[in-house]
């Protein structure tokens, strides 16, 4: 490929809020389009229109070990859009989903997944007790959540849709965190390493992590529908880099140089 037609081919994915992660001979017969959160910080997030992130960084080295006739970009936009995009078959998959199969049935093939992330609850001071069981025992609390994320479980969804808790949806982390800071909500369930960037970033104070919900796997969630030989041999090779770079230490590099040792 020409430097200038691999120029032009970039310039075309900036304009459409795209980041041309790796393109090859045109032999493929579309793009594979990922997305990803803009607002996740430090796992997910954008410049202008570029995604960036341990995610980016991640699928973007991944790419460079995968061999074939494949053109795909990373789209950066808010979850909420960006769940929407790969259900209703707008893109191919879905970057840093949980595994949520009740919740997101349209998911066929799950990657394999680079690192797992620690889901926590954060609350107001003297709200709850970190001996409480989650999330039985915060009945009757306001909870904020990222719109369109499943972090808090399904055993949390399924009290909130029982009236024993309340929810309130906000676009970010940061917005969500100034909520609880403020009195606006009771409880927060995040990932920590998330939360706490945005806590030592912004010098949020009045928030308490009271206790460790789970561990979370974190991959690219392929759509069901989509399915064929390129669909096969990409996911196949994705899982092969992601596997390499797991156990020669990328990924650990990458986390580390993303929060700063």
């Amino acid at each position: 490929m020409s430097r200038s037609f691999s120029r032009a081919l970039r310039t075309a994915a900036a304009t459409f809020g795209l980041t041309a992660l790796t393109v090859l001979p045109a032999a493929a017969s579309e793009t594979i389009l990922l997305v990803q959160d803009a607002a996740y910080a430090p796992y997910m997030s954008a410049e202008g229109r570029t995604a960036t992130g341990i995610w980016a960084d991640v699928i973007n080295e991944a790419l460079t070990r995968i061999e074939g006739d494949y053109e795909v970009a990373l789209q950066a936009v808010p979850w909420s859009r960006a769940v929407n995009m790969v259900e209703s078959g707008q893109a191919h998959g879905l970057v840093g989903t949980y595994y949520r199969p009740d919740s997101r049935p349209w998911i066929g093939t799950y990657s394999t997944a680079p690192f797992s992330e620690t889901v926590s609850v954060y609350c107001r001071p003297g709200v709850a007790q970190a001996d409480w069981t989650y999330p039985d025992d915060f009945k009757g609390l306001t909870f904020g959540n990222n719109a369109g994320f499943g972090t808090p479980g399904k055993a949390f969804f399924d009290m909130v849709e029982g009236g024993l808790i309340s929810l309130q949806d906000a676009p970010t982390t940061e917005q969500n965190l100034r909520k609880l800071a403020g009195g606006r909500i009771d409880c927060y369930v995040q990932e920590q390493l998330a939360a706490e960037a945005v806590i030592n970033a912004g010098g949020i104070t009045g928030i308490e992590r009271v206790l460790d919900t789970s561990e979370e796997p974190a991959m690219i969630g392929f759509r069901g529908t989509w399915s064929g030989d390129m669909a096969e041999s990409f996911t196949t090779k994705m899982d092969a880099a992601l596997t390499e770079m797991g156990e020669d230490g990328t990924i650990d590099t990458i986390i580390q140089t993303a929060v700063g040792g």
